[in-house]
């Protein structure tokens, strides 16, 4: 008899190694999923995953189940001849009783192996007749394809089916075990004593492999041919290709890298804080797993009336239960500091992340998507390592131990089976039912926003509903939504009902169960200890009441499972899409032996010299740039610039709107790089010096100016943050802003407001002239610097700009052209070409050229304008009798 549970352990070590290679073939069909295409061009796309990788998949899996076949072999191997050398298993397998139970622990790794020798068959007989080719895919007959599909569907039954039968066959083990333990001599009882906690760890392990093998097909093999007749893409192929809603998926070890901090932060404190929490944590539950034995010692106690030990075990019961409950909450305050020190690092790494990012990528998303993923992202770090790590996984490795408790301690291998089962079903129904349970939650969020909107709009609207006498109305209408609200409350709480009752009516079946199995074990015990007998399995009435505590604190903890398994999975996709945040690349990048931009004090006096050679630029078209910028909205650029602007010399950029002056500058300032040709600044290929130091150098006054929500001051010092009080008034004196800020009730702490929306355009475009003052660049862009001022203070401010040409390069973009008339050359352009060169003089005194057409039609429409206002002005003096028009404010 000893013969049968050692063939049960080997079965359960081949259950094992199933288990490992299965979970890590779903792992590998599952964890890549990152989106290989983009919208257009499906077929093509269909083509390239099944090339590049499901015959990878495949191929891994044909290796995985080719192990697996090798060590069902080896079991098969070893049992048979273990079977055929005894002459008793012989002739029990050779006559009548081949039939019992002991003839499966023979016949078992005989099934699992051919049922995986199938299954490698039919995946290798698929990849032979569909090979990965581009045309392949869909020159197959459909006979062959309906013959795969069958194959692979009737094989993934043979499996389900396998596995339903070893677990049958395992809990039926658990029984006759626990029945043969008795029957024994007691040289062989510590074989069937590992032997029970390996029939136990094998039951575990068959459910999980029967759970990994229920997802295999809906997320990875058959999906590319359920679909291959309509030419579409799998689910998990086709994430993030069908909008920014979708979630690109980020390798398991991406997210793990994100959630360092948490598990070794920086600094030798906070990694003496995460250590001690896993130590607390450990001797917490160490402890819980503990207390129920000194339970079941001062249970036995009283019964002897022994008063001393027994106040002794409750003692220690009583400490160990308290220090459990002190270690974890000891271990929540500790971690606490951990995770703040993570939650900073993470976010300002994040923020980080943002800023080094490109120009482009900011310019095509949306901002409160990036910010709301920023957010739910580091929160859900926090909720990842505080439900997962620190709540779920404990408690899954404390019902382990448990179960091996109840195998290898009490010597009842069903006790674990009960137990396990009823873990399985408590925690199935308790997640299936949560998520049955969201949608009345929704549904009452909903109405609740309905009847509050409903109260607040009738409360503001109070006057008008007086106007019209509709108080009845509005009453009633909010009844309505009131009652709407009131019923789903109802069936959320009547659903909340189910829920506890399906709860405790599992834990209630498992207590009596586990207690139905061992009140005979206790029964036998004391008869055969009152007679003077000694029995194979010693539970007496302390261990009776130990186990009852062993299923409490196991199910106390899965009581909020549903919520915690919603809060996980929430948090892990909103952490995936962190990490898709972060596993953005920038489009541009300082070259690994990039230099500083160097300037020194004669090119602080002087200026820098700037070329364009041979540049060409096109911008990616895209439907989602905005559509205030031309260039960017339909992917215009630059053709073939060449030009020269000599240190201290001013040259300005005109042309039609989306003829890319405004592309010049972001390429100067490198947000995008050039296709071909090269700019130089003080003589650097800008390609080979580090971003900050090329921006550093160049000042800029964009067409709209937008300012951060402080003061005037801190807008201003924005330029140089390490100015003085006196630069920063300096600078505002020559921007010609000073005069303002010094009417305003709080002068210089004066807030702005987001964005600026509390200054006008004028106002905001001296602040950013007073901000690039103060930064005191020797290379100035002007993007229509001066188009939001008034006539005189424009003059004031191209004065002030003028007397900065004298160590200034400075690039003007206009289209008011009597703002560039002093420029030293003046660059025509259009569609990304320059078609005229010269001074302003020279390109007046051209004839039907494209600049001198753009000065006449400017001197008409100004001509014009004024013609328009004068009129205005002395049409409204008649019509209120006023003598002089020129008195008349405007």
């Amino acid at each position: 008899m000893v013969a049968h549970p050692e063939k049960s352990l080997v079965t359960s070590k081949d259950t094992y190694l199933a288990l490992m290679c299965t979970t890590l073939i779903n792992m590998r069909l599952t964890a890549e999923r990152a989106p290989l295409l983009g919208k257009t061009n499906r077929s093509r796309g269909l083509d390239v995953i099944l090339q590049e990788r499901n015959k990878k998949n495949l191929l891994c899996l044909q290796a995985s189940l080719l192990f697996l076949i090798v060590i069902d072999a080896i079991s098969f191997s070893l049992l048979a001849i273990q079977t055929f050398g005894s002459s008793f298993w012989t002739f029990q397998w050779l006559g009548a009783d081949h039939k019992s139970k002991t003839f499966r622990f023979w016949a078992l790794p005989f099934y699992g192996l051919s049922v995986k020798t199938l299954l490698l068959l039919t995946v290798t007989l698929s990849a032979i007749m569909f090979p990965f080719k581009s045309q392949s895919i869909y020159s197959t007959s459909s006979m062959w394809h309906t013959f795969k599909q069958l194959c692979l569907l009737s094989l993934l039954l043979l499996v389900y089916l396998w596995s339903l039968i070893l677990i049958i066959l395992l809990a039926v083990d658990a029984f006759q075990l626990d029945a043969l333990f008795v029957s024994v001599n007691v040289h062989d009882r510590w074989i069937l004593a590992h032997v029970k906690t390996a029939n136990s760890l094998a039951l575990v392990f068959t459910v999980m492999e029967l759970v990994n093998f229920y997802h295999l097909p809906s997320t990875s093999l058959l999906t590319f041919f359920r679909k291959r007749s309509m030419g579409e893409l799998p689910m998990q192929c086709l994430e993030g290709t069908s909008g920014d809603n979708v979630i690109e998926g980020v390798p398991f070890s991406k997210m793990m890298c994100i959630l360092r901090p948490y598990f070794w932060p920086n600094g030798t404190a906070n990694r003496a804080r995460a250590f001690s929490t896993y130590l607390f944590l450990f001797l917490s539950k160490l402890l819980n797993l503990l207390s129920p034995l000194y339970m079941a010692k001062a249970t036995n106690a009283i019964i002897k009336q022994d008063a001393k030990t027994a106040l002794f075990a409750l003692a220690i019961f009583s400490g160990m239960t308290l220090g459990s409950k002190l270690l974890k909450e000891l271990q929540s305050l500790i971690y606490l500091k951990v995770k703040q020190t993570a939650y900073i690092e993470l976010a300002t790494y994040t923020y980080a992340h943002l800023h080094a990012l490109s120009y482009d990528w900011h310019v095509h998303k949306k901002l409160g998507d990036v910010l709301r993923s920023m957010d739910r992202g580091v929160e859900s770090a926090n909720s990842v390592v505080s439900y997962l790590f620190l709540s779920l996984f404990p408690t899954l490795g404390e019902s382990i131990v448990v179960l091996i408790i109840f195998a290898a301690h009490f010597q009842l291998a069903s006790l674990s089976f009960i137990a396990f089962m009823s873990l399985v079903l408590y925690a199935y129904l308790t997640v299936t039912i949560t998520l049955w349970r969201k949608k009345f939650r929704e549904a009452s969020n909903k109405h609740d926003n309905e009847y509050h909107d409903k109260a607040t709009d009738a409360l503001i609207n109070y006057e008008t509903i007086k106007y019209f006498t509709n108080e009845k109305y509005e009453v009633d209408s909010y009844t309505e939504v009131i009652r709407k609200f009131q019923t789903q409350s109802v069936t959320v709480q009547a659903s909340l009902s189910l829920l506890n009752s399906s709860q405790a009516f599992v834990f209630q079946m498992t207590i009596f169960g586990s207690l139905a199995i061992a009140a005979p074990y206790v029964i036998r015990h004391e008869q055969n200890q009152s007679q003077g007998f000694e029995d194979a399995i010693k539970i007496n009435v302390g261990d009776f009441v130990a186990i009852s505590v062993y299923l409490n604190n196991l199910f106390q903890p899965l009581a909020f499972l549903g919520t915690i398994y919603n809060m996980i999975i929430r948090a892990i996709v909103d952490m995936q899409k962190l990490s898709e945040l972060l596993s953005i690349e920038p489009d541009v990048m300082d070259h690994p032996h990039a230099v500083d931009l160097s300037v020194n004090e004669h090119t602080r006096t002087h200026g820098i010299p700037v070329s364009f050679r041979n540049v060409s630029f096109k911008y990616p078209r895209s439907t989602t740039a905005d559509k205030a910028d031309e260039d960017l909205a339909i992917g215009r650029g630059v053709r073939d610039l060449t030009f020269s602007i000599p240190a201290g010399t001013t040259t300005a950029l005109v042309g039609e709107t989306g003829s890319g002056k405004s592309t010049i500058g972001r390429l100067l300032f490198r947000f995008y790089e050039c296709d071909r040709g090269e700019i130089l600044v003080n003589k650097y290929n800008i390609r080979n010096v580090t971003q900050h130091s090329l921006r550093h150098i160049i000042g800029m006054v964009p067409q709209d100016t937008t300012l951060f929500n402080g003061t005037i001051y801190d807008n201003i010092k924005y330029g140089n943050l390490e100015a003085t009080f006196e630069q920063v008034e300096n600078a505002a004196r020559h921007a010609k802003i000073y005069d303002f800020i010094m009417k305003l009730p709080d002068a210089w702490n004066s807030r702005v407001g987001e964005r600026g929306l509390k200054l006008s355009g004028g106002e905001k475009q001296r602040i950013a002239i007073a901000r690039v003052l103060l930064k005191d660049p020797p290379f100035v862009i002007l993007d229509e610097a001066t188009s939001a001022l008034d006539t005189l203070t424009e003059q004031e401010i191209q004065m002030a700009l003028r007397r900065l040409q004298r160590n200034r390069t400075m690039l003007i973009i206009a289209h008011r052209l009597s703002t560039i008339s002093h420029a030293n050359e003046i660059l025509v352009l259009h569609e990304g070409e320059i078609v005229e060169r010269g001074s302003h003089e020279e390109l007046v005194g051209r004839q039907n050229s494209v600049y001198t057409r753009m000065w006449h039609a400017q001197l008409l429409r100004n001509e014009a304008l004024f013609s328009s206002v004068e009129s205005q002005i002395i049409e409204d003096s008649e019509e209120h009798e006023v003598i002089d028009p020129f008195n008349v404010s405007l």
